[in-house]
């Protein structure tokens, strides 16, 4: 089975032995073969022989260095991943024309009927809500037909994406913040320094996916920085929160389904003298595994049936298509 490393004990050592990676962790002592790994996450400082990169490197598994959070902070990837100029040259060309914009109105589209499915299936959890649920999917599918249906400039069909988009959050996530159970519980998204369980959760898993979505980007020879919808500035992968977007919901469902059952229960600390909450560290190993899981089964995403993993590599390959014959 295809897994990602995830290396978050303090003081772990992650070395090279005959030819496998091995993790050691006090007597505790384990072995893994490159070919099974698809990912390696650093979360605490630990240490990393130069055999155990190099190992990674030559497997084109990439290493990536997060913050407690799950926010990539570095990155190390194999020479492989080259800058490929006359596909990035396009891929400019691409990002700036209706072209580029016709294709983040797709993408943006997918994630809003994503959402509406969201919806749909809290309604069938909690009947309760089931006008207040139909009143927000009918604000959705107006939001899709209104993208769909758009043909303004590219300046301005950007501005109306992005409003489109953020609107059709708004309701989505006061909806369903409103009706989890605590701690979970939440009024509106935050992004930096939550006072529920819900956010650091949705982020931490949100920073796992922007590791695999980075990862198919660069693997594809496109630039991460260069992107369609989002702003670009000074270190914002704009391309990759671009193409996160589709996926946000499949994330979310994962979360959603996960609370409800009580797979997640105890996984919340609160800082001393604050209300600020984190992510436990049993916590953060329950949803490494709930995202592993759901990063290599089956599902059906634009009528095509394969791992959440292949859909990512797949919609990245798409994207590097449509750039090509613009």
């Amino acid at each position: 089975m295809i897994m990602q490393i995830v290396l978050d004990t303090y003081g772990l050592s992650f070395s090279v032995r005959n030819g496998c990676f091995l993790i050691t962790c006090g007597e505790e002592k384990r072995m893994i073969h490159p070919h099974r790994v698809s990912s390696i996450l650093i979360t605490m400082p630990c240490r990393i022989s130069s055999p155990a990169i190099l190992l990674a490197a030559s497997n084109e598994i990439s290493l990536v260095i997060c913050t407690k959070t799950g926010k990539p902070e570095a990155r190390l990837w194999t020479p492989r991943f080259l800058n490929i100029s006359t596909l990035r040259r396009k891929q400019y060309g691409f990002t700036r024309s209706i072209n580029g914009l016709n294709w983040a109105k797709e993408v943006i589209s997918i994630k809003l009927e994503g959402q509406r499915s969201n919806l749909l299936f809290l309604a069938e959890r909690k009947p309760d809500l089931s006008t207040e649920i139909s009143n927000a999917v009918l604000q959705i599918e107006q939001s899709i037909y209104r993208l769909k249906n758009d043909s303004s400039t590219y300046e301005d069909g950007v501005k109306q994406s992005r409003f489109l988009e953020a609107y059709a959050a708004k309701q989505y996530w006061q909806l369903i913040g409103q009706k989890l159970p605590e701690p979970y519980l939440f009024l509106t998204r935050i992004k930096q320094k939550p006072t529920d369980g819900f956010n650091p959760c949705i982020n931490y898993l949100y920073g796992m996916l922007r590791n695999h979505v980075e990862t198919a980007i660069l693997s594809m020879g496109l630039d991460p920085a260069l992107g369609c919808i989002h702003r670009d500035g000074y270190k914002l992968p704009s391309l990759v929160f671009d193409l996160m977007e589709p996926f946000r919901p499949i994330t979310d469902r994962l979360l959603i389904e996960a609370i409800l059952s009580g797979k997640l229960d105890n996984c919340i600390e609160i800082e001393e003298d604050s209300d600020i909450c984190h992510v436990s560290k049993s916590g953060r190993k329950k949803i490494i595994t709930l995202f592993n899981k759901e990063l290599f089964t089956k599902s059906k995403y634009r009528g095509y049936i394969r791992t959440f993993n292949d859909h990512i590599l797949y919609e990245t390959k798409s994207l590097v298509d449509k750039i090509r014959v613009s």
